[in-house]
């Protein structure tokens, strides 16, 4: 009678638990070769087992859970690492994921991915091409700073924001294509891509942060959407414009927004 009591009494307990969430509470593990926690019936990936592989796989499905995320610093340091694929399954690249992975050299961003966090490949100083997912909405801040082998970045349509400084110090960027759907471009976004020679900012965009362009010593040419509201200030100084044309839409232009721009004709 008193074992009877005593597994009524666990299962209320356990009923209860699981009624509070305490039943989804994370479970670290890992697959031999990825760590990882999972919660209900979901994944996070949170690093290597030991040293992680040149070219890394992310699986789908890890025993039969899925993987919807990469965690923040995952792979923070992972100076081993040359590829990574990233399933369709995941949503979100955390915070610092990719921090320091200074030999990692491509990285496509699936369909799925809606989020890139904070400084998530700041310092892959490897990195020279990125392929974005149609799916990504906005780019965090300090994103790919100092990624300063990455030569051309395309923003897919379903971004709205690019984050503060997201591609700065990206010293080899020589070409920069916006998707139809960004609002605004951040503080110093691209504040010292000193290869960018030419922008074309879409109409879309209603403001740009200040000094995003600064520093920009070979960006000769800049062409502004009919929808722009705003230029902030420093936006373009130090820069090697030769000519600038502000369309009727701008009611404000920062203060110094093209100081030092000594080339400028008209």
């Amino acid at each position: 009678m008193h074992y009877l009591k005593l597994s009524i009494y666990l299962a209320k307990i356990f009923w209860i638990l699981s009624l509070s969430g305490f039943a989804h509470l994370s479970v670290a593990a890992n697959d031999g070769t990825l760590t990882y926690t999972s919660s209900g019936s979901n994944i996070t990936i949170t690093g290597c087992v030991g040293t992680c592989p040149s070219d890394l796989v992310i699986p789908s499905v890890i025993n039969d859970l899925t993987v919807t995320s990469i965690g923040d610093r995952a792979f923070y340091g992972a100076t081993s690492l040359t590829s990574v694929t990233i399933p369709d399954s995941v949503t979100s690249i955390g915070d610092y994921a990719f921090y320091g992975a200074t030999s990692l050299t491509s990285v496509t961003i699936p369909d799925s991915v809606t989020t890139i966090g904070y400084r998530a490949f700041s310092g892959a100083t490897s990195l020279t091409s990125v392929t974005f997912g149609s799916g990504v909405t906005s780019i965090g801040d300090y994103a790919f700073y100092g990624a300063t082998s990455l030569t051309s970045v395309t923003i897919p349509d379903s971004v709205t924001t690019i984050g503060y400084r997201a591609f700065s110090g990206a010293t080899s960027l020589t070409s920069v294509t916006f998707g139809s759907g960004v609002t605004s471009i951040g503080d110093q976004v691209f504040w010292g891509a000193t290869s960018l020679t030419s922008v074309t900012i879409p109409d879309s965009v209603t403001s740009i942060g200040h000094s995003a362009f600064y520093g920009n010593r070979n960006l000769t040419s800049v062409t502004f959407g009919s929808g722009l509201k705003s230029i902030g200030g420093m936006a373009f100084a130090d820069t090697a414009l030769t000519s600038v044309t502000i369309p009727d839409s701008v009611t404000s232009i920062g203060s110094s927004a093209f100081a030092g721009v000594t080339s400028l004709t008209s």
